[in-house]
């Protein structure tokens, strides 16, 4: 119960009131999982503004596991990329593990 209520309010800390009032982005690439394995995923970030550290959430494909992983984390956002540090539960082995990605980006505000 205790995880449940800490899930929910760390979600509704971090997307509830971001996500009404910036337009989202979305990100497709490859993330290093710490501890050998490799996944390709799929993000979206809270802001499409180029140059700036973005929340996101996301989901991977981990082909060591063969598993999917669920992902929450942060990113650094440009008009073409994302670089992204992310926090992950691997569905298969049922445990928490950490990442860092690097992708292509979409829907990204262009630079004036």
């Amino acid at each position: 119960m205790k995880r449940v209520l800490t899930a929910g309010v760390l979600g509704a800390a971090l997307f509830g009131s971001a996500g009404a009032q910036a337009d989202p982005s979305f990100g497709l690439g490859l993330t290093y999982v710490f501890g050998g394995d490799w996944a390709v995923g799929a993000r979206v970030f809270h802001d499409d503004e180029p140059g700036s550290a973005v929340l996101a959430i996301g989901a991977d494909y981990k082909f060591g596991s063969q598993s999917f992983r669920p992902t929450v984390g942060a990113a650094y956002l440009e008009e073409d990329y994302y670089l992204d540090f992310s926090l992950g539960y691997d569905t298969r082995l049922q445990a928490v593990d950490y990442g860092m990605g690097l992708g292509a980006s979409f829907e990204t505000d262009p630079k004036p």
